[in-house]
């Protein structure tokens, strides 16, 4: 059985039981987790960290990226985000139809504007259930599906360590308001201590106090 047969014998993914929490941890601050994938998209033009969670029932993105791409953004009244440490998080709003490309296909999905950190954007189940049936393999971090009638693979990228930032990655994070500290590291050169330059003590009396007295 090739890979196509078996996407087709797999059954409809639902994320009916992820409902409740909405948002898992993993999607808030974006670390990658024993069912999640990574991957880098494309919107408007710009280029985006992509976090797919299973965890988390619902598609969310950075608030950041919506108002510095000026993306149109609806009202989302009254939309709590409950977290799995327990807490809240209430929507700042929602684009209906946001389109962002992923390894040179383009996906169009509802969004909802939250607070999240580390990834850009969050994939949660309810975009996996508009895929009907595909088959995600988080041990070679492969998610296979049709779109369109076309068998689609797309590779997610494996966890790497922290690497120097490039300048047009601080530039992004600038014009993003991202940036919340900034800290400079400079390495000094030690200076070799002579025994001249050692101060010499003004009151060479010593003095001797005893320990133990008899």
């Amino acid at each position: 059985m090739d890979e196509e047969e078996a996407i087709e014998d797999a059954l409809p993914s639902s994320g009916e039981d992820s409902i409740d929490p909405p948002l898992s941890y993993n999607s808030l601050k974006g670390s990658q987790g024993v069912q999640t994938m990574r991957f880098v998209g494309i919107l408007n033009g710009m280029q985006i960290q992509i976090l797919l969670d299973s965890g988390s029932s619902d598609n969310f993105l950075q608030p950041k990226i919506a108002n510095y791409l000026k993306l149109p953004i609806t009202p989302a009244p009254n939309f709590l985000v409950l977290v799995r440490n327990g807490h809240s998080l209430v929507a700042e709003g929602k684009i209906q139809k946001l389109e962002v490309s992923i390894q040179g296909y383009t996906l169009h999905l509802p969004v909802y504007i939250l607070p999240i950190f580390g990834a850009d954007l969050v994939l949660g189940v309810s975009w996996l259930a508009t895929l009907g049936a595909h088959i995600s393999d988080y041990n070679t971090l492969q998610l296979k599906f049709y779109l369109d009638n076309q068998f689609i693979t797309l590779q997610g990228e494996k966890t790497q360590l922290p690497h120097p930032a490039q300048f047009n990655q601080l530039c992004r994070l600038h014009h993003t308001h991202a940036i919340e500290q900034v800290f400079t590291l400079q390495q000094l050169q030690s200076q070799p201590v002579s025994e001249s330059s050692l101060p010499t003590p003004q009151n060479r009396h010593v003095q001797l106090i005893p320990i133990e007295q008899k």
